[in-house]
C-alpha cells in the first residue's frame, strides 16, 4: 500500500480500536473521504487479519476491541524501569521491523534503538521463512545493538536473547517455557516465540546487529490453518489479558540488560541458564543440513553457541542446521 492508504487505513483502526460501532459517514468525514473509499479501506484491514463487521444503521466495528500500542505509554513505562525511552520508536505497519531498523543504522540510530510494530507485510524468521504478523495480535519487536568487537562476537546471541524471552514469559506466570537450539521458544512442544539476529558490517570491524523478536500474544483463529507448524500464545496459556505495552517495556529493557552483560561476559554468562531450558537436552535427535542427517544424543550448548551432539562416544559440535527430536528412538 501507498504511504498515504496506509496512513488511512490506520486511522480507521485507531478509531475502531475502542469496539464500538462507528458509521461509514463518521469514518469519512475524519479522513475527509467518501463512504465508498471507507469501504475499500474496511477491507485494507481485514486483510490486515482484523475481524470487522458492519451493521445496516449503526456502522462497522471490531468483534472485539483493540489494546494498540502507545508510544508514550512505553515510554512511561520504559522510565519506570529506569531504562533509556527516547531510544525507542512505534510504527503501525511496516515490510518488516528488521528491515527498518536496517535502514535506520545508515542514519545514524544508535546502540540500543528498539523499534516495535503493529504490523508486518513482510515478517520473516530464520532461513527466510514467513513470520504471520496480523496486526495487534502480536509483539514485534527489533533492537539494534552496536559490537565492537565484530561480527565473531555475535556468534549465541539467538541464545542470549531466545534466554531472555523464556525467562520474561516464566516470570509472568507461564509454565514450562523451554528453549529449542538455535532459536525457538517453546512450550509443550508449540513455539511461542522466535528470535532472528542479521549482521551488518564488515567481518573484521565493528558488528551491527539487528536483532528481531515475534511474540505470540493473541493470534487470530482464522490463521490457524495457515502456520506451518505447532504454536500457541499467551491468550491460551494465561488467565487474564496481557498488557501489550508493558510487555514490551520488559522486553526492551530485558534484551538491553542481556546485551551489555553479553559485551561483558559473552555467552558463557548463559550458557547454564539456556541448558535449564534446554528441550532437547539428554534426547536422541537429528541435525539436518541439506541432504545430510546426522543423528545423535543432544548435550547443551558449548560457550561458542554451538549444539553439542554424542555420537558414537564423540562430542561433536554444530553451528548450524535444523534440529528435531527422534520419536523413534
Amino acid at each position: 500500500m501507498k504511504p498515504l492508504r496506509i496512513e488511512r487505513v490506520v486511522r480507521v483502526i485507531e478509531t475502531l480500536s475502542d469496539g464500538q460501532f462507528h458509521s461509514g459517514e463518521e469514518l469519512g468525514a475524519a479522513l475527509g473521504v467518501s463512504r465508498t473509499a471507507i469501504s475499500q479501506y474496511i477491507k485494507d484491514v481485514q486483510k490486515l487479519g482484523i475481524d470487522v463487521f458492519r451493521v445496516t444503521g449503526k456502522g462497522y466495528r471490531l468483534s472485539s476491541p483493540l489494546q494498540l500500542l502507545s508510544l508514550p505509554e512505553l515510554q512511561e513505562l520504559l522510565e519506570e524501569y529506569q531504562e533509556d525511552s527516547t531510544n525507542v520508536a512505534l510504527e503501525r505497519i511496516v515490510t518488516s521491523t528488521n528491515d527498518r531498523v536496517k535502514h535506520g543504522i545508515k542514519y545514524g540510530i544508535s546502540s540500543g534503538h528498539a523499534l516495535l510494530a503493529e504490523a508486518q507485510t513482510q515478517g520473516r524468521g530464520r532461513r527466510g521463512k514467513r513470520w504471520l504478523s496480523p496486526f495487534a495480535s502480536n509483539l514485534y519487536m527489533s533492537m539494534y545493538w552496536r559490537l565492537e568487537q565484530g561480527m565473531s562476537a555475535a556468534m549465541g546471541l539467538s541464545l542470549v536473547i531466545g534466554t531472555v524471552v523464556a525467562e520474561l514469559l516464566s516470570e509472568l506466570g507461564v509454565y514450562d517455557v523451554q528453549l529449542k537450539w538455535p532459536n525457538d521458544v517453546i512450550i509443550h512442544d508449540k513455539k511461542i516465540a522466535g528470535v532472528l539476529i542479521e549482521l551488518e558490517g564488515q567481518a573484521l570491524d565493528t558488528a551491527h546487529v539487528v536483532i528481531g523478536v515475534g511474540l505470540n500474544i493473541a493470534i487470530p483463529s482464522y490463521l490457524s490453518d495457515k502456520i506451518d507448524q505447532p504454536w500457541t500464545d499467551l491468550s491460551q496459556l494465561l488467565p487474564t489479558p496481557i498488557d501489550r505495552n508493558r510487555l514490551a517495556a520488559l522486553l526492551i529493557m530485558k534484551t538491553r540488560a542481556a546485551l551489555r552483560e553479553y559485551g561483558q561476559h559473552g555467552l558463557a554468562a548463559f550458557t547454564a541458564r539456556w541448558n535449564r531450558l534446554d528441550r532437547l537436552a539428554k534426547k536422541p535427535v537429528c541435525v539436518i543440513m541439506g541432504d545430510t542427517v546426522i543423528e545423535g544424543i543432544a548435550e547443551g550448548i558449548d560457550d561458542t553457541g554451538a549444539l553439542l551432539l554424542s555420537r558414537n562416544g564423540k562430542l561433536e559440535r554444530f553451528h548450524a542446521g535444523e534440529v528435531s527430536l527422534r520419536y523413534d528412538a
